[in-house]
């Protein structure tokens, strides 16, 4: 079967049944681990904590398009999707691993940009880039694999329950906005323009609100990377649950509803690269929550019992709402 018909998450599933098959479970490595694919980050213990570790690859007209995306932005960016990754698992970032496929016709200048913007962000998160690896290749490709550490609690994917309220920090689908304001040279007032963009090159997100979740008790997060309905339904998946999602609840930011209207739903719903983190948690948690942070996150749904990976949608009335909103994969994206 062709990696196409069967997509990103089905290969994916593959992968992960091949490992637990045919992996050494008796190595001392294989019994440290605490989570391995299917999650955010890997997971397992040291002395120190909770040690965690992730990876994302970036290609050139597959993830970013130099017609509307400079080399300093790249490089915050490919930076700011791996810090998400640790910060949606509780934890903080520690070491970082670069490594970038090149054509020999790149200006070794742009080169150093990229690592300019990267080593923004990296020092203001105290990340400390330990290496990486350069290879020849007829596209730009970035894969960073960052390390980190959760000192208290871990959130995961699969810690869900019935009875969980879920609740999302910022406003989803701006990224959405911003690729397709850049991509198509949508005509936008400055302020509008400048939202969409920054969300979708430059995201700036709080990256220090994993470990104060929980720390609040906050089991289960995940970072909006793929889409909200389409990452709280790997949290269903995981979980083994249903959900809930009412529309009228959802936090739209003014501006996506002024020059996109109804689309800017679906952008909420399915855009993906927002990186901001989706929640569960009981009610008394997310009172606390809310209670402790500022901006807090807005309670959009509920946990419930049923088909894992059925996510409903309501409207205002209660009424089911019919939409399509399967997300990012990379196999079954969009021409």
């Amino acid at each position: 079967m062709r990696i196409a018909e069967i997509g990103e998450f089905g290969l994916i599933s593959k992968i992960a049944s091949l490992i637990e098959e045919k992996g050494d479970r008796q190595s001392p490595a294989r019994r440290d681990l605490l989570l391995g694919i299917g999650d955010d980050a890997a997971a397992w213990k040291s002395p120190g904590g909770i040690e965690l570790i992730t990876t994302d690859t970036l290609v050139e007209g597959v993830h970013f398009d130099f017609n509307y995306t400079g080399w300093k932005d790249l490089g915050w960016k490919s930076m700011a999707i791996n810090i998400s990754d640790i910060n949606s698992m509780g934890g903080r970032p520690r070491y970082a691993l670069v490594s970038l496929a090149l054509p020999g016709r790149r200006d070794a200048g742009d080169v150093l940009d990229l690592y300019r913007g990267l080593l923004e962000i990296s020092n203001t998160y105290g990340i400390a880039v330990a290496g990486g690896n350069i290879s020849a290749s007829d596209k730009v490709v970035i894969n960073i694999t960052l390390t980190g550490l959760a000192e208290g609690n871990m959130m995961t994917r699969s810690s869900a329950q019935p009875g969980d309220l879920v609740a999302v920090f910022g406003f989803p689908g701006l990224s959405a906005a911003g690729r397709k304001a850049l991509s198509q040279f949508i005509n936008l007032d400055a302020d509008a323009l400048q939202l969409f963009k920054n969300a979708h090159l430059r995201p700036v997100r709080d990256f220090n609100n994993g470990p104060l979740l929980a720390g609040l008790g906050v089991k289960t997060a995940i970072d909006i990377s793929d889409g909200l309905a389409a990452d709280l339904t790997h949290i269903c998946m995981a979980s083994g649950v249903a959900a809930t999602l009412h529309l009228n609840s959802l936090p739209i930011h003014p501006l996506l509803t002024k020059y996109f209207g109804l689309e800017g739903l679906k952008m909420a719903l399915a855009g993906g690269e927002d990186y901001e983190l989706l929640l569960t948690a009981t009610p008394d948690i997310m009172k606390r929550v809310n209670a402790t942070l500022d901006p807090a996150p807005v309670i959009i749904g509920e946990i419930t019992a049923g088909k894992p990976y059925a996510v409903s949608l309501l409207d205002e009335g209660g009424n089911p709402v019919h939409m399509d909103f399967s997300g990012w994969d990379h196999y079954r994206r969009p021409d």
